[in-house]
């Protein structure tokens, strides 16, 4: 076991370069800067599995650079979705793992002060491991394709951009928690001009909750309204649960658990 402080990019990079098969990551912030290195020092066949919290709010602020994700994406890699994580684990060939306060960004790896572990031992990578399997497979992860990215874009086109000040002396991280907006106040609109469909209506219905959080009741209270537009169809729930799984994987709902959700726009 060896402690990591920061800075500890140059350990990682080296990790990410000895890698023969695989790299697994989860990390909540992720910016452009620090995949790029990851990209141009991984051996290309190296497959990259990401697992970050795919949200409006942290997109919109900066704390999460959808660039980041394309680049990943585009160099053998995979995205997946769950909003509630908090975790930074980073897996290399599932033989050495960092457990760290690190997020994949240059303030994790250098600016901040973080702390961590490397580990080989064999019965804690393969805990490890086990762990993040069912995290990547859980029923609450959804997947991140080039096409939610598409969306996501087309939507904040249409916000106005975040004023950032600045400071003679010093500046503020962008991966900072105080940058990370929980609910983004955005113009309905919005996101309307980017759905459509099942999609638009049952955004439509979730926006006439009037709280944040709400449950599988509260969305289905408008299976009436629903089957007033769509009369052919016999499956109104079962078609609420998916759009609120497309609308999870635009970083529009976090899904809560126990069939408890969130709307991240207000």
């Amino acid at each position: 076991m060896k402690i990591l402080t920061t800075p500890w990019k140059n350990d990682f990079l080296d990790l990410v370069a000895g890698s023969e098969q695989s790299i697994k990551i989860t990390s909540p912030f992720v910016k452009a800067n620090i995949c790029r290195e990851l990209v141009s020092v991984k051996k290309q066949t190296v497959e990259v599995e990401l697992l970050t919290s795919f949200k409006l709010p942290s997109i919109y602020s900066g704390s999460l650079d959808l660039s980041a994700l394309e680049l990943i994406i585009s160099n053998n890699g995979r995205i997946k979705n769950f909003p509630k994580l908090h975790s930074k684990i980073y897996l290399f060939d599932e033989k050495q793992a960092v457990i760290t306060s690190g997020n994949l960004t240059n303030g994790g790896l250098l600016r901040n002060y973080e702390y961590g572990i490397l580990t080989d031992e064999p019965n804690t990578i393969k805990e490890i491991c086990s762990d993040f399997k069912n995290l990547w497979n859980g029923e609450n992860t959804g997947s991140v394709r080039q096409t939610d990215i598409d969306s996501v874009k087309d939507i904040l086109n249409q916000l106005p951009k975040i004023e950032t000040i600045k400071f003679p002396t010093f500046s503020i991280d962008a991966d900072s928690p105080e940058q990370n907006f929980e609910v983004l106040e955005i113009s309905n609109d919005a996101v309307r001009n980017t759905l459509s469909g099942w999609k638009l209506e049952v955004f439509n219905c979730l926006d006439k909750i009037n709280n944040q959080n709400f449950t599988l009741n509260d969305i289905y209270s408008y299976e009436k309204h629903l089957e007033k537009i769509y009369p052919t169809n016999r499956n109104i729930k079962d078609k609420i649960r998916q759009q609120l799984q497309y609308l999870r994987d635009l970083g529009l709902v976090e899904f809560l658990g126990a069939g408890n959700y969130r709307k991240l726009w207000k």
